[in-house]
């Protein structure tokens, strides 16, 4: 048995679990609908939320795998 496809799946659920807190779920919504890099202040900005919240919550989807920096 491989754990291989365990680790896949537990990425997975920790990804759709990251989903479970509203602004985070709408923050990363809206940057999939974009479909092109944005910024922090765009996130923010578009959302009606303080900054300091946008990089939290977009943080916390890069660290599930959902979103990447560049």
């Amino acid at each position: 048995m491989s754990t291989e496809g365990s680790d896949n799946f537990a990425a997975q659920v920790a990804g759709v679990a990251a989903l479970d807190e509203p602004i985070r779920a709408r923050l990363y919504h809206w940057v999939v609908r974009r479909g092109e890099p944005v910024s922090r202040d765009e996130a923010a900005a578009a959302l009606g939320i303080a900054r300091s919240v946008a990089v939290f919550h977009l943080e916390k989807l890069v660290a599930a795998g959902l979103l990447e920096v560049e």
